[in-house]
């Protein structure tokens, strides 16, 4: 599989998991918030260790991944608010919403600006050979989990 395509079910399983978050009861959010927490870290981790490195070398350009970068560092900051805040609270609520709007943000920067750009950068054996790469280590990530802080 390509890189960009499972980047793409990945941003989208992301936004489905924050909705049902979002929506579900705190026995639910409670449930599924370390789950939430693993695809989330792990994701970010394969992008800026593997995808991001090869899109700067392929595009010989950072500052379209600077975006990219910033809206990780949202959900980051949105998702560890939720985590420390009660499940039934305000600011549980107000963070997991965060967090969806910046997946949502993330996915479609990435998507819109910086996929068409590398999909022509990158012969279909270099991003299937990326999307390898990257599934592989995605694998190892939600297999560890999201790390205790």
């Amino acid at each position: 599989m390509k890189a960009t395509t499972l980047l793409e079910r990945q941003h989208r399983n992301l936004q489905e998991l924050c909705e049902t978050v979002e929506r579900g009861s705190a026995s639910m959010r409670v449930s599924l918030l370390p789950q939430l927490a693993g695809d989330l870290s792990a994701l970010m981790a394969v992008e800026e260790q593997l995808f991001y490195p090869a899109a700067c070398a392929a595009l010989r350009d950072e500052a379209p991944l600077d975006v990219c970068r910033e809206h990780g560092d949202e959900a980051r900051r949105s998702l560890h608010r939720a985590l420390e805040a009660s499940p039934e609270g305000e600011e549980f609520e107000r963070a997991i919403g965060e967090l969806r709007q910046a997946v949502v943000r993330h996915a479609h920067e990435e998507q819109d600006e910086l996929f068409p750009r590398l999909e022509k950068a990158l012969d279909a054996a270099a991003m299937r050979q990326l999307g390898m790469s990257m599934l592989a280590m995605y694998d190892v990530a939600v297999e560890s989990g999201y790390p205790a802080q």
